[in-house]
């Protein structure tokens, strides 16, 4: 896929930024299309030709939709904005799946992604013997974060929810940010030390190679049992992450 036209064509549209109703969910699609289609058909759909089986699907809730917000705009107008909003949605899920797709192909303990969790905000959980740790595929950030309870560990107590990172960045970029930062130098080198165990596909999609997710599945075989609550990315990138 040709992600910079991608971008560049969606970047800046922002016209469609409600929730949206449960019938326009994509996230049934993206499972159905990139996830469980692979057991028979092993190849993807190009993002148009998945917005357009997305759409074709959902005529009479989008019907409804844009009379609710959008009364007197074109439908071409909102189907753009829509377009916009699915590709950014895409790209996230895109991203949770190769990590996912990648453990299938090269770990031993068994992992279930679904929509359904995917809904309580958790990208997959990971069986060890006798308990069930939850993951979610956290991009960079430097934003300060919410303090509140994630959902899914709400309602599974006891349950570890383990942060995954990725960033954009190469292992340099952040090296070289590190050396000439006046504060947050260790989280540059943390990311850093993250960003040794990604790769990049000529289109500049990130891909987890294979040393992360059995970094990953060698921290779960040592320590299931003791985790509980949300494991977050810095002690994922301290602990588990082996140094390159």
């Amino acid at each position: 896929m040709d992600l910079e036209s991608y971008q560049q064509k969606y970047r800046p549209i922002k016209t469609v930024e409600q929730d949206l109703p449960r019938e326009l969910n994509p996230l049934p699609d993206l499972y159905e299309h990139y996830w469980k289609a692979l057991e028979d058909n092993p190849s993807f759909l190009g993002f148009e030709e998945f917005f357009d089986h997305w759409w074709e699907k959902r005529l009479r809730p989008l019907d409804e939709f844009i009379r609710k917000y959008f009364w007197g705009c074109s439908y071409a107008f909102v189907r753009l904005g829509l377009e916009a909003r699915l590709y950014r949605t895409a790209v996230s899920i895109w991203t949770q799946f190769h990590f996912c797709y990648r453990w299938n192909a090269s770990c031993e303990l068994p992992l279930e992604a679904a929509p359904e969790l995917d809904a309580q905000g958790i990208d997959a959980l990971i069986h060890t013997s006798g308990s069930s740790t939850g993951i979610q595929i956290k991009k960079e950030t430097y934003r300060s974060e919410a303090k509140s309870e994630n959902r899914f560990l709400r309602k599974q107590r006891g349950t570890a929810l383990i942060e995954i990172p990725y960033t954009l960045q190469t292992p340099e970029e952040l090296e070289e940010k590190a050396k000439r930062a006046r504060v947050n130098g260790e989280t540059y080198r943390l990311w850093a030390k993250v960003a040794h165990h990604l790769d990049r596909l000529e289109n500049g999609f990130v891909i987890f190679r294979e040393s992360y997710v059995k970094s990953i599945e060698l921290f779960l075989q040592k320590n299931a049992p003791t985790l509980s609550g949300l494991i977050r990315w810095d002690r994922v990138a301290q602990e588990a992450l082996t140094a390159p």
